[in-house]
């Protein structure tokens, strides 16, 4: 059984004069209205932006009294479509619209409602209905405005905190692994494995938010795009890397953590300030530059650690499923490390075209403009 399709109503405001009905339908961008006028009935359907979103709308009314559709028109406008409905009998207000219940989504227009009358002889019950219909929508618009700035405002505090956590993390990383080299060259290697180690984990757990950022639309990324870069990095450091003893007396392990931090140390800053509309040039230049260098050095770096512990896995048969066993099954861990290496070296141009076309786009075609612009998150 299929399910019901929704039914949306635009919102209606409508005002009269003693020769006229004026409707406004409140709807942004509608293309391909279909309108149909009788002496006592109006029907309407647009495709359009309205309350609801964007949507197809419809309603129909049927008239208090009769009208003249032939001296009738309507004008499709960017924010709405206006109705004026010229009345059957001239000189003369109707006490309402609708031969029957006022629906919901028919409202006053008080902007274009005529009387006939004076101000003061206005009709007490009227004026109540105005105020308080005028109140409302106050009430009601200012509501609207509070939950999306509430919304805004914590999604920005809350990725703002985020990225700054994950800057800390991975500096730390980077400043250590980097002084290490510095200062001390290639030795005691393992000692620089066990510091950085932690912060580095605990800084990969962290970004599998990032796939939930995806997910839900916090951030205008591609969720597969995220998932195959924090999924790569998790299994070479998790799996790979952290079962291993003998990749941390390795130089390249450390090489490798250095290239991550390094992209990290750049691309944390430049969400964080984008989270408060700021635009940093330097950052920003960096953001779009540094990786050129680093993520190509950062999947041969992948590439030479996957090789590098292939003798170790080989040895000690970690991870492989062997038959005969009550799944029936075999799995050899060395060379799914094989496949690793294969979906590095296919996936590597992608990523890297990405890259590029996001760098074109900032800096390729676009004139300087004085001033500070507002970066839009990737």
């Amino acid at each position: 059984m299929m399910a019901s399709q929704t039914l949306y109503h635009p919102l209606v405001y409508w005002a009269q004069t003693e020769k006229a009905i004026s409707l406004k339908v409140d709807l942004n961008d509608v293309s391909s209205p279909e309108v149909e006028l009788k002496p006592r009935k109006l029907t309407f359907k647009g495709y359009g932006q309205g309350a609801s979103g964007i949507h197809q709308y419809e309603f129909s009314l049927d008239f208090y009294e009769d009208v003249d559709p032939d001296a009738s028109a309507f004008r499709v406008l960017d924010r709405q479509v206006d109705f004026n409905i010229s009345k059957k009998s001239l000189h003369s207000f109707w006490p309402r619209l609708t031969s029957g219940e006022r629906p919901r989504w028919l409202r006053i227009d008080f902007d274009r409602w005529r009387s006939g009358e004076s101000d003061e002889e206005e009709d007490e019950d009227v004026k109540m209905k105005r105020e308080q219909e005028e109140h409302f929508k106050q009430l009601e618009d200012q509501l609207k405005d509070a939950e999306k700035q509430a919304y805004r405002d914590i999604k920005s505090v809350y990725l703002f905190m985020y990225n700054m956590i994950q800057w800390i993390i991975f500096t730390m990383v980077f400043v250590y692994c980097f002084g290490r080299f510095i200062f001390h060259g290639k030795e005691d290697l393992a000692t620089a494995y066990d510091w950085v180690i932690t912060p580095l984990g605990m800084g990969q757990v962290i970004a599998c938010l990032e796939i939930v950022h995806a997910l839900t639309g916090l951030v205008k990324s591609s969720a597969m795009t995220v998932f195959m870069q924090v999924f790569g990095r998790n299994f070479l450091l998790f799996v790979v890397i952290m079962n291993d003893p003998e990749l941390k007396n390795e130089g390249m392990t450390l090489y490798l953590f250095m290239v991550w931090s390094a992209v990290e140390v750049v691309r944390y800053p430049f969400y964080m300030l984008s989270c408060i509309d700021y635009e940093s040039e330097v950052i920003t230049w960096l953001r779009y530059t540094v990786w050129i260098p680093l993520y190509p050095l950062g999947f041969l770096a992948e590439i030479i650690v996957v090789f590098l512990a292939v003798p170790f896995y080989k040895e000690s048969d970690m991870f492989s499923i062997h038959l005969p066993n009550q799944l029936n099954m075999s799995f050899n861990f060395v060379y799914y490390m094989y496949l690793h290496v294969i979906i590095i070296v296919s996936s590597s141009p992608t990523l890297l075209s990405h890259m590029w076309r996001l760098r074109k786009k900032k800096y390729g075609k676009r004139k300087i403009r004085i001033g500070a612009t507002k970066p839009k998150m990737n």
